[in-house]
């Protein structure tokens, strides 16, 4: 094999392992893939040369086999190599679909049948923020009564949910605090066939994956599937100040339990699991939740960490706070993802919101070293690169 052609394999292979660690992170979703290249400035990134490198699962392990019996076939056909770099990954997604749904399907029904052994009380969380936040702190409280199962970080999916519920729920567990994501109608509800919850709480609606919803009336619908889904006798919880009034009255209209609480800042996730203890014989009157959990890097930096999914909503209310504290004042975002036609809209928004401030990276990250020094705050605000994330905090 000529050097020329080993040349290229290996380029192919960088560029088809940054299209793995693209389409893992969308979750090997197409929707989420075209919302982000579409809206978001992703085929910008996917032609870029900056490295990324996927988590090695069997699947990347199968995408990987699969580009590699193409780059052996095409050894000789140097453009061919290069295209393949892309279009590789693409076909090994597409193959491997139907081994990841039999998977789907197993660890469904392994989870569905340790709940039926087990079962625990169970509280499942959604919301287009602050379930996340409001899941640990629950957790956390019930902890001093029950022995306690949550999902952890973004475990909000059918399979990673089915997951956890294997991994972790054994014949002691009382109870389970589920997080429950979705992107589309009728997923929730799939959940709901493993889990069936006996409360349901929804902490809010907003615009957060309208273009994979299809627009704010499917956003709440799908919501919505959490209270549907109740167990008999079971309990609905909704922030009447964050969640549209018609979620409310679709469960009254269907004689649901319901239990309302009001609250409209950071406390809100406080406020909501005060109601939840309650129902659970906890009466947690002290909760204490930092506002916004900061770090002070070795160079005398500090950085707000706001870096989980973010939304128009949250985004504000952080900026808010960023305003509010001393000295050079600083916003790192990749913004808002998938918000479709709204995009534009909500972030000139969001543009507007930041103004005043002494500087804002917005998907363009140049410059950050270079610019900040001791005594400075920094917001990062969404999920940046995580090797950018690092190298902040090491500042």
């Amino acid at each position: 094999m000529v050097p020329i052609t080993l040349i290229l394999i290996a380029i192919s292979g960088f560029i088809a392992l940054r299209q793995m660690y693209w389409w893992q992170v969308k979750e090997y979703r197409w929707d989420r893939w075209w919302s982000w290249v579409h809206y978001n400035q992703g085929g910008k990134e996917l032609m870029s040369w900056s490295f990324r490198r996927p988590v090695l699962t069997f699947r990347v392990a199968l995408i990987i086999t699969t580009w590699l019996i193409g780059a052996i076939l095409l050894q000789s056909n140097w453009l061919g190599l290069i295209v393949w770099g892309y279009l590789g990954t693409l076909v090994g997604v597409g193959l491997t679909w139907p081994i990841n749904e039999a998977g789907r399907l197993w660890w469904t029904n392994q989870a569905k049948t340790r709940l039926d052994q087990v079962k625990p009380q169970i509280i499942a969380i959604t919301g287009s923020y602050g379930k996340s936040s409001s899941k640990d702190l629950l957790a956390d409280v019930l902890s001093n009564k029950y022995s306690v199962v949550k999902t952890l970080k973004n475990e909000n999916t059918e399979i990673s949910i089915a997951r956890r519920i294997i991994a972790a729920v054994h014949s002691d567990t009382q109870v389970l605090v589920v997080e429950v994501g979705a992107y589309r109608c009728g997923e929730i509800a799939r959940i709901c066939q493993i889990i069936h919850p006996d409360i349901a709480w929804i902490t809010s609606t907003g615009n957060q994956h309208l273009d994979l919803f299809g627009g704010y009336e499917s956003l709440k619908k799908a919501k919505f599937e959490l209270i549907e889904n109740l167990n008999p006798g079971g309990t609905a919880i909704f922030n009447s100040e964050l969640v549209d009034a018609d979620l409310i009255r679709w469960a009254k209209q269907q004689k649901i339990k319901t239990v309302f609480y009001s609250a409209s800042n950071r406390q809100a996730n406080v406020a909501g699991v005060k109601v939840v203890a309650k129902l659970m014989g906890i009466n947690a009157l002290t909760i204490n939740q930092p506002e916004y959990s900061t770090i002070r890097t070795p160079g005398g930096i500090t950085v707000i960490d706001d870096s989980y999914s973010t939304n128009q909503q949250g985004f504000e209310a952080a900026v808010d706070y960023l305003k509010m504290q001393p000295g050079r004042k600083y916003v790192v975002t990749p913004g808002i993802i998938e918000l479709g036609k709204e995009t534009e809209r909500v972030h000139s928004k969001l543009r507007e919101k930041m103004q005043g401030l002494d500087g804002v990276w917005m998907r363009e990250y140049k410059g950050i070293e270079e610019t900040l020094e001791a005594g400075d705050i920094v917001l990062i605000e969404g999920r940046i690169p995580s090797n950018l994330k690092q190298k902040i905090l090491q500042l």
